[in-house]
């Protein structure tokens, strides 16, 4: 039972960790500490999406 589960490949949580950064990043700039202006920043993230659910289809 114990080598079924240390078997599994562990794998990095990215998208929580986008979510975080993409939280931190909005609150820093809503509280005025520091501007960023990245009008883009939307569509890498949509970019970044596609590219998990393309590696997720390969990886199978």
């Amino acid at each position: 039972m114990e080598n079924e589960k240390s078997s599994k490949k562990q794998v990095f949580p990215m998208f929580p960790v986008i979510i975080l950064v993409t939280g931190i990043l909005w609150l820093i700039n809503d509280l005025h500490i520091l501007t960023i202006d990245i009008p883009w920043f939307p569509i890498v993230l949509i970019i970044l999406g596609i590219g998990w659910i393309i590696d997720f289809y390969k990886g199978k």
